[in-house]
């Protein structure tokens, strides 16, 4: 049975000897990160068999969370022990930082219908290249070198080796950088500083790593960290003075210089869904995002689960916005909390990861009901592959389920237009929309005469219907061709009102779907927002 004590630093030892043969490059397997935190987490520790098991206490809930076994071998058997472990004390399992290679061991084994396994893309670390932030070469970090090179021409500076003896300075650096922080959460600030500082007085202890940055005689930034394994380098800190532009720049520049050759990569930790850390972290182009699970066992934990997986699927639907429409944050946040919730929404997946998202809503017209899709989004790595049109095409099939006739959509590009064509849409109007609601949002493009929309017949028989009853003395019969929508192909007979399916073929007025709409449009030009209702 597992016996869990406090972490101390005489655990390093054990830790590394186990991590390292693991050769996994997370943050989460740095030594230095597991005991500088171990006060905010109330980190526990033990060794079994040559794997080392961690947990810490989980501040949501009772009981803790475990970090997967390190250790090189059979990390299956050591994961029933922390199974084991907690039956034995009737606490539901929950684990975080899973590597994607224990995560697919556990996938493939006979226990997984026990358990709901989840990616935390705030948890995911940035992996660079050493050379690349050494060298910061390339147009893309072209920004970087002049950031550089503006702190170069402004500042007398100088650089030395970070150490214990360098506490004082770094301490009061930290202080001025935390009161220049608008809107500083103060027991994030807190914990961070006596992380800072047990990292500070065990400096040597924990062969951390770093660079002093001074202006003068005052230290203008400082960052330090660890080795993970032979190969990998984490940073765990690195602040700057707001006084000195380009600190931060410089002190990444120098930290990546002064680390031995056999670092081949840099770990910049993760970004806690931290917008502004995200953008600053992206910029230096990471050469992956290293992904990190979560476990939650499954009996008991319904309405967690439930919470988990509408959090993860807002958070990577914000995600898909910022990339595809580059519209500013709190739009994006006020849409995903408030706006997207009134419709319907569809999702494709790769595995554990949303790649194309689209939301449906219900707006009225003087005629019927007609479906409005919005914000269709793809990953840039996935466009161009079929899955945007899966998507569209789930949504088609969903409108006709549920006695919709048409739809329509508002092109946020003008290349767009010729894609939607090639899924059954009518060219677009050259007259504008209105798209009214009682919650404020603009659903067009934000500019009225720009709201130029695109329709789309979903079901045939009932779109021909409802534009007989609207007017009956018009006849005429055509067969209609539909190539994603098979149910719509065929001949129809209109008349009186009415409208006939045929067996037989009719010759002379042929049309595909998007002619369709051409020829006997049903539109109008101000749409009411109804609350979704499928």
């Amino acid at each position: 049975m597992l016996e869990f004590r406090p972490v101390t630093i005489e655990d390093k030892e054990i830790f590394e000897r186990s991590s390292f043969k693991m050769g996994e490059g997370s943050c989460d397997f740095a030594f230095a990160n597991i005991f500088c935190w171990a006060h905010k987490y109330n980190t526990e520790i033990t060794e079994q068999d040559g794997f080392v098991f961690v947990r810490f206490r989980d501040n949501d809930r009772d009981g803790y969370i475990y970090l997967e076994p390190i250790g090189d071998g059979d990390n299956l058997s050591a994961f029933n022990k922390i199974v084991e472990y907690t039956n034995s004390n009737a606490q539901p399992l929950k684990m975080a930082g899973l590597s994607s290679n224990f995560t697919e061991k556990i996938r493939a084994s006979h226990s997984f219908c026990n358990y709901y396994l989840y990616p935390c893309r705030e948890q995911f670390d940035y992996i660079y290249n050493a050379s690349q932030l050494q060298t910061l070469s390339g147009k893309k970090l072209q920004p970087k070198r002049n950031h550089i090179n503006a702190f170069k021409k402004l500042y007398n500076f100088s650089s030395e080796p970070l150490s214990s003896i360098h506490k004082a300075e770094v301490m009061n650096l930290l202080e001025e950088w935390y009161k220049g922080k608008e809107n500083a959460n103060s027991d994030e600030y807190i914990s961070e500083r006596d992380a800072i500082e047990r990292g500070m007085d065990n400096f040597e202890a924990l062969d951390l790593r770093g660079v002093a940055l001074y202006v003068g005689e005052e230290l203008a930034a400082f960052s330090y960290g660890s080795a993970i394994n032979e190969h990998a380098f984490c940073v765990h800190i690195e602040k700057g003075s707001a006084k000195y532009e380009g600190s931060f720049a410089m002190i990444n520049n120098l930290l990546a210089n002064s680390l031995p050759s056999n670092f081949c990569y840099i770990n910049r930790e993760e970004d806690l869904g931290i917008q502004g850390l995200r953008t600053a972290k992206l910029s230096y182009q990471p050469i992956m995002l290293y992904p990190k699970f979560s476990l939650i066992e499954l009996a008991g934990n319904e309405e967690k689960i439930e919470e988990i997986k509408l959090k993860i699927e807002s958070e990577e639907v914000a995600m898909l916005w910022r990339e595809a429409f580059g519209d500013e944050e709190e739009f994006i946040e006020r849409y995903i909390r408030e706006i997207r919730p009134l419709g319907k929404s569809y999702l494709l997946h790769d595995r554990d990861m949303i790649v194309s998202s689209a939301d449906l809503f219900l707006f009225k017209d003087d005629i019927s009901f007609c479906p409005y899709i919005y914000g269709l989004a793809t990953r840039g790595e996935y466009r161009n592959k079929g899955y945007a049109r899966a998507l569209m095409i789930d949504i088609f099939e969903c409108i006709n389920r549920n006695g919709g006739n048409r739809c329509m959509l508002i092109p946020g590009d003008k290349t767009l237009t010729q894609w939607y064509e090639g899924m059954g849409f009518a060219k677009q109007e050259s007259s504008p929309i209105q798209l009214l609601n009682d919650v404020d949002f603009d659903f067009g493009t934000g500019d009225d005469e720009l709201n130029l929309p695109q329709y789309r017949v979903i079901n045939v028989e009932r779109y021909l219907s409802t534009y007989a009853s609207l007017y009956p003395n018009e006849s005429f019969e055509i067969t209609v061709s539909d190539d994603i929508l098979s149910f719509n192909n065929g001949s129809f007979r209109v008349g009186e009102g009415r409208v006939e399916k045929v067996a037989k073929p009719i010759s002379g007025n042929l049309a595909d779907i998007a002619e369709l709409f051409n020829r006997y449009p049903l539109k109008s030009s101000e749409y009411k927002f109804k609350r979704f209702k499928y």
